[in-house]
């Protein structure tokens, strides 16, 4: 016991000992003080707590005990026990010596001597630090708990529902307290419950502490959720007292798991089709002829086990689909993707693909388009589920539709699609280099000589405009399927030419190559329609196109069982205005200038020949050059350095074919 100093104590009684002892074995602070707040009593607890010696504790008041920001509450407190006579407790920190903090608990009591009247006050402190850290702890379980986007539960030893958080109860479909108590089979299947019975048996017989299950939780709707549950039994020394788990809700990883079975799937069968692509072009690589390859082309795919039936046709002169080559078995299924318009006003998704170039498909052919009712009884009893329809384009030109059929439903998804697409545009560039090559070396060929006065066509508005002529020099395929064209122009401004074709929208990239008095050479890329890249995408030759006060001449050479029906179509359904007003049979003359050239062409790549075209045309061999390797290059759309290796490796070609020969 510590107080002020006292009369010798041997003059103490038996009980004010015994009350001294008991006060200092006491385990929590005790304390007492009088009406002037003048500490009078304390045990060893209060020096062995703060680190204070008795002597200076004799000098202290009982507030400095705790900290600063605490005095005036706990002086409040204090005053109420003196004035009111009741004993209070209240929480605070005890500050030590050394400034450490200890969360305390205080109780006082007031002091009255024999006559009542309250002379102090008593009090005990108690360190509550190991509560304030479960507190803490429990306060952060419970954040957890309830903030856990997963569901938490936890059930007693007779499978009842004791506690859930938030998460779990809205995944179920009920308000918490709707689930306490309830069995947990208000929420779960027959064979999930046994599966668990029986995880839980493991985990008591062995030394696992969690077990997982993939279940279906049964929501109060009846609907059933996918989940993936983590538990485990609760700490006991009996044999079970209850269960704790986390519930993950899983659709979307069950979703994606079935979207991966489902790619896989079509991976599988998009192999098959690469399969019967592979084959296909290796067959293209030999065909001499565009019915070769159409025929080719239907065989390779009706005779696979993928496909039903396939055909190409060609629009006709009355916008409907004629039929060009087919294979497989037919069975009347041409109907349902179509080769005709419908009586009802229905148009056909070949007919369609044809008029938009964009590939067309329906993936169930009694569900996924707006047939007539006629159609769509026509295709209930048919083996065809599903077909496609691809345009087989060429730059600006249009040779058909290729359409192919299957039994299957969903044969024609996103990435058959794509592979499709791949397959028309290789259809397309094996015709288009047939017919050229037939062009190439045909002693007799067909001239065409067209006449248009549309003024919707660049040159056509432009010699009217600005009162010129304009005239064709070459037009040289270059990237992304434009064409790279010289044009001399006589009667106008080089300026004035070059600002209307740059506000042209079928057109880019115009410059001046060369100027002289009236005539100007124009290099301009032509990214629009136009009758040169339609009848280039046909393989025809352009050997004459000038344009002259609102009207323009075209003529143009192509092999000689070339489909002229079908380019005068290609033509008119872009400018209806275009006439053909000549068609001439023509022998080409023998001579070592074409033999010359035809070398030439063997000798050089597409690209070698292409560059070379395009550099001499833009003078660029000129002395001085009237465009620099950069102005070529970028006319072209590739670097400098590409345009140098090209020009390179072609002007030795050209060189080694003149002086070989």
């Amino acid at each position: 016991m510590n107080e002020p100093p006292q009369p010798d104590p041997d003059g103490q009684s038996f009980d004010e000992a015994l009350s001294a002892s008991v006060y200092d074995v006491f385990p929590d602070v005790l304390y007492a003080f009088d009406l002037d707040w003048q500490l009078r009593r304390w045990n060893d607890s209060l020096l062995e707590r703060t680190g204070y010696t008795s002597d200076e504790i004799a000098d202290m008041s009982p507030l400095e005990f705790v900290p600063e920001d605490e005095r005036d509450r706990m002086r409040a407190i204090v005053e109420d026990v003196l004035t009111n006579e009741e004993t209070r407790r209240a929480e605070s920190e005890l500050l030590t010596r050394d400034g450490e903090r200890i969360p305390f608990e205080f109780n006082g009591s007031p002091m009255t001597d024999p006559s009542g009247d309250v002379v102090g006050l008593a009090g005990v402190g108690r360190d509550i630090s190991a509560r304030k850290q479960r507190e803490q702890e429990l306060r952060q379980y419970e954040t957890l708990f309830e903030t856990i986007d997963d569901g938490v539960f936890v059930l007693d030893e007779e499978m009842r529902f004791v506690d859930v958080n938030q998460a779990f109860a809205s995944m179920a479909g009920y308000d918490r307290e709707e689930l306490f108590g309830e069995d947990v089979s208000t929420v779960s299947r027959d064979v999930d419950l046994d599966a668990a019975v029986r995880l839980s048996e493991e985990i008591r017989d062995s030394d696992r502490d969690v077990a997982s299950l993939e279940s279906r939780l049964v929501t109060a709707d009846g609907d059933f959720v996918p989940l993936e549950t983590h538990f485990s039994l609760l700490p006991s020394d009996a044999e079970f007292e209850g269960t704790v788990g986390v519930s993950r809700d899983v659709s979307e990883r069950k979703a994606r798991e079935r979207e991966l079975r489902q790619r896989r799937d079509q991976l599988e069968t998009l192999n098959r089709i690469n399969v019967v692509i592979r084959e296909l072009v290796r067959s293209l690589a030999t065909t001499a002829s565009r019915e070769e390859i159409e025929e080719t082309v239907c065989t390779h795919l009706a005779d696979s086990d993928l496909y039903q039936f396939a055909w190409i046709g060609e629009r006709t002169l009355d916008a409907d689909v004629s039929v060009r080559a087919e294979a497989g078995a037919d069975v009347g299924t041409r109907g349902i993707i179509g080769d005709a318009a419908d009586r009802e006003g229905w148009e056909r998704p070949a007919s369609v693909a044809l008029r938009t170039g964009e590939i067309q498909a329906v993936n169930d052919a009694t569900v996924d388009t707006e047939m007539s009712t006629t159609v769509e009884k026509f295709t209930r009893d048919l083996p065809v589920q599903s077909g496609i329809a691809v345009p087989l384009s060429f730059g600006e030109t249009t040779f058909g539709v290729l359409v192919v059929y299957a039994t299957r439903t969903d044969a024609f998804g996103e990435r058959e699609r794509a592979g499709f697409a791949a397959l028309g545009d290789l259809v397309a560039f094996a015709i288009n280099a047939v017919e050229s090559r037939r062009l190439l070396f045909a002693d007799t060929v067909v001239e065409l000589e067209f006449r248009l006065a549309d003024p919707g066509a660049l040159f056509v508005g432009l010699s009217d405009d600005l009162d010129c002529e304009c005239r064709l020099r070459d037009a040289i395929p270059a990237e992304d399927e434009t064409m790279l064209c010289y044009v001399e122009v006589t009667g106008s401004s080089p300026e004035t030419v070059l600002d209307a074709i740059d506000d042209a929208e079928a057109a880019d990239g115009a410059r001046i190559v060369e100027s002289g008095d009236d005539v100007a050479l124009i290099e301009f890329r032509i990214t629009g329609a136009s009758p040169i890249v339609t009848l280039a995408g046909h393989g025809a030759s352009i050997t004459r196109a000038v344009a002259d006060v609102g009207e323009a001449h075209v003529v143009a050479e192509l092999a000689p069982d070339a489909d002229v029906r079908s380019i005068v179509q290609s033509l008119q359904s872009t400018f209806p205005a275009m006439e053909l007003v000549g068609k001439r049979d023509v022998e080409r003359p023998a001579g070592t200038v074409q033999e010359f050239r035809t070398a030439l062409d063997d000798a050089l790549t597409d690209r070698q020949l292409v560059t070379l075209r395009a550099a001499y045309r833009a003078g660029y061999f000129d002395w001085p050059r009237a465009s620099t390797a950069e102005e070529v290059a970028e006319g072209l759309d590739i670097s400098s350095a590409t345009l140098h290796q090209h020009l390179r490796k072609a002007q030795k070609k050209v060189l080694e074919a003149f002086f070989a020969g």
